[in-house]
C-alpha cells in the first residue's frame, strides 16, 4: 500500500492588520506572532496570481519504487533507484473574492517531454472562472501530485503550506515556543518552533488519522518576515519534512520562494525519497474575475 499525505487547501485569509512598532531585543513570543500574523497578510495580498516556474528534482531508491509514468504503478520486492525532473507552473491565486488564496502547481513538462500547452489551462482558469474554478483547480493539484515518484502520494510537497500556520486566525491551533536568534539569515531572525495541537489537523491519512504538524519558523522581529520554514510529518510508518527558504524580490515587497528541500523515509520498506524545487520567472498574471463568484464547499478529506 501506498503511503498518502493529503494536505488541506492552503487558505489565506485577508484581514484588516498593523504592524506592530518595532521593540527592543530580546523580542516577545507574542509580539514576533502578531508581526508574522501581519505579514502573511500583506505576503498573500502581494504575492496573488503570482506565476512562478517550479523546477523539481525528485529522487527515490529503497525496495519498493515507482514504476512508469508514477501514475500508480508500484514494483514491489525490487531494490533501485529513480529520478524525476517536473517543470510547472506554481501559484497562489485569489478564487471568488478577497477572502479565498489557494496554492497550486500545474506541471507542463516531466523528464524533459511537455505533458501540455504551457499556460493554456492557467489561462482559461483563472482569466474566464466559473463556479466550478475552485474543483477545476483541485482537479488540477491532484492531477500534477500523480507525477510524484516514490510510495508517498502527496499533496504537502507546497512551498507555502506551513506559512499558513502563522495566520493569526490560525495560530490558536498551535503551540510555540520562541527560540534562539539565528544571523545565518540576516541580522534580527529568531527562530520559533511549533507543534500542532487542534483537530482535525491540516493534514490527515486516507483513513481519517490525524498528523500532528511540528516544525520551526525564521522570523525577522522587527517586520515579521518569515525567511524560512520547516514542516515536519512524523508516526510509526514515515517520517516527512518539507523546507522552504525565502528571499526579498523588490517587485513585490515581499520574500518569494526560491527552494524547497523535502524528504521522507518509509521505516517499514526503508524507502527515501527526496526532493529539490527551485523557483523563477516570476511574473504576475493579469486576472480579472468576477469577485461575487459562488464557490462550492471544499470536499471531505479522504
Amino acid at each position: 500500500m501506498k503511503k498518502q499525505l493529503a494536505g488541506l487547501s492552503l487558505t489565506l485569509l485577508v484581514f484588516a492588520a498593523t504592524v506592530v512598532g518595532q521593540s527592543q531585543p530580546p523580542v516577545e513570543r507574542e509580539t514576533l506572532l502578531t508581526r508574522a500574523g501581519a505579514y502573511i497578510t500583506r505576503f498573500a495580498t502581494a504575492f496573488a496570481n503570482v506565476v512562478a516556474e517550479e523546477r523539481y528534482v525528485q529522487q527515490a531508491s529503497g525496495r519498493q519504487t515507482m514504476s512508469g509514468a508514477g501514475r500508480g504503478a508500484v514494483v514491489p520486492g525490487i531494490t533501485g533507484q529513480q529520478r524525476r525532473e517536473l517543470v510547472s507552473d506554481f501559484l497562489l491565486v485569489r478564487l471568488g473574492g478577497d477572502d479565498m488564496w489557494v496554492p497550486f502547481r500545474d506541471v507542463f513538462e516531466v523528464d524533459g517531454r511537455p505533458v501540455r500547452e504551457r499556460e493554456e489551462r492557467l489561462t482559461k482558469l483563472l482569466l474566464n472562472p466559473t463556479g466550478q474554478t475552485l474543483d477545476q483547480a483541485r482537479l488540477i493539484l491532484e492531477e500534477s501530485a500523480r507525477y510524484n515518484i516514490g510510495n508517498v502520494e502527496r499533496t504537502i510537497n507546497m512551498p507555502l503550506l506551513a506559512l499558513g500556520f502563522l495566520e493569526t486566525v490560525q495560530q490558536g491551533r498551535f503551540q510555540f515556543t520562541l527560540g534562539k536568534e539565528d544571523d545565518h539569515d540576516g541580522p534580527g531572525i529568531w527562530v520559533v518552533t511549533y507543534k500542532e495541537q487542534a483537530r482535525p489537523t491540516f493534514v490527515r491519512t486516507p483513513d481519517g488519522k490525524n498528523l500532528f504538524a511540528s516544525g520551526r519558523f525564521w522570523i525577522e522581529a522587527a517586520s515579521g518576515r518569515v525567511v524560512k520554514t520547516e514542516l515536519v510529518f512524523q508516526d510509526d510508518v514515515l517520517r516527512a519534512s518539507v523546507t522552504t527558504s525565502f528571499r526579498t524580490d523588490e517587485r513585490f515587497h515581499v520574500d518569494v520562494p526560491f527552494e524547497m528541500v523535502e524528504d521522507y523515509l518509509l521505516s517499514r520498506s526503508r524507502e527515501h525519497i527526496t526532493g529539490r524545487a527551485s523557483y523563477g520567472r516570476f511574473r504576475r498574471f493579469d486576472v480579472t474575475a468576477n469577485e461575487d463568484i459562488p464557490l462550492p464547499a471544499p470536499p471531505p478529506m479522504p
